[in-house]
């Protein structure tokens, strides 16, 4: 017997989320990346406080989070030489070895030993010698973070993001990430960097963030409020929030007359057009030349398989 999504569970699930705390908690992100950055840059000649740029990137952007979102963000670096360093596959190696060294050294009690005396010309040689990478980037972040963060929270540090958990600065079931990118300035496009394959891949929101203006301003906050009900219908059911760039992209392609005052309404609405309509023509909110399946972003996820979850979550409800 199907379930009845009744008007109380969606108004209900609309009002779920503490937006001001919400927005509170971004703002203290936000403050605690730029005095890192400030530090930062106070100390490396690689970095200026006027050539980086941080986002959010996810269901954060819209502040449509459910109970399983996280905190995710872009910090993209404008600079061509720590990228031209990065690519280098001398220093890949040797980044990837440092990597498995600090995790070893990680594991190890540590020792107290007799420091080893360094002449002044050697540190500068070793200075000179330095190809300062993405990944150097990385641990300098991780490094001014923990400056501005009570002991007890825990930076993770990952191939290309880092996570951040702490209850007593963040509160509880909060965890950020932070992907460490290269940013093109000249054409606002993000550089992600895969360290198995030594290789950058340009991520391009623009048109996704000016898409999502225009559909708020056309549809006012029931665009928003419906992307939140979807994240949390689908989590509920999977334990997980569903590729954005999918959600996002369905909503979008929808009529503006079907989101109306009455957010069941449009939820009833939206999703019967969901259901009826051709997904394959349906565009990429990333890219309208594009789309919805031919999205790299919906298909480096296996989205499809959300696309199909969410279709049986719709035909397992009375909508």
């Amino acid at each position: 017997m199907k379930r009845d999504l009744n008007k109380d569970l969606i108004e209900g699930l609309q009002e779920s989320t503490n937006v001001e705390n919400i927005e509170n908690l971004n703002a203290m992100v936000k403050e605690l990346v730029s005095e890192a950055m400030q530090t930062l840059s106070d100390k490396s000649s690689f970095i200026q406080m006027s050539k980086w740029i941080f986002v959010p990137v996810n269901e954060l952007y819209l502040s449509a989070l459910c109970s399983k979102s996280e905190y995710t963000y872009f910090l993209g670096v404008s600079n061509t030489e720590i990228e031209l360093n990065s690519l280098n596959k001398k220093h890949y190696f040797q980044n990837f070895w440092k990597r498995i060294v600090r995790a070893w050294k990680a594991t190890r009690k540590k020792k107290k030993k007799k420091k080893k005396e360094v002449s002044e010309e050697e540190l500068v040689a070793k200075r000179l010698s330095a190809k300062y990478t993405i990944d150097d980037l990385k641990s300098d972040i991780i490094f001014h973070l923990s400056n501005f963060v009570t002991p007890t929270t825990i930076i993770y540090d990952f191939d290309n993001h880092i996570s951040i958990i702490g209850k007593e600065d963040f509160g509880s079931n909060v965890k950020i990430n932070i992907y460490v990118c290269m940013f093109d300035e000249k054409n606002r496009v993000f550089k992600l960097y895969n360290g198995r394959k030594n290789k950058f891949y340009d991520i391009d929101f623009t048109q996704r963030f000016s898409n999502l203006a225009n559909k708020m301003e056309s549809c006012g906050k029931s665009f928003q409020n419906l992307v939140k009900i979807y994240n949390s219908l689908y989590s509920r059911v999977y334990n997980k929030v569903p590729n954005q760039i999918l959600i996002e992209s369905l909503l979008f392609n929808c009529p503006d007359n079907l989101f109306v005052n009455d957010i069941y309404q449009t939820f009833l609405n939206v999703s019967n057009y969901i259901r009826l309509v051709d997904v394959t023509s349906l565009r990429s909110i990333c890219d309208n030349t594009k789309t919805i399946f031919k999205e790299k972003l919906v298909l480096d996820s296996n989205a499809q398989v959300d696309f199909s979850r969410l279709l049986r979550i719709l035909d397992n409800y009375k909508v």
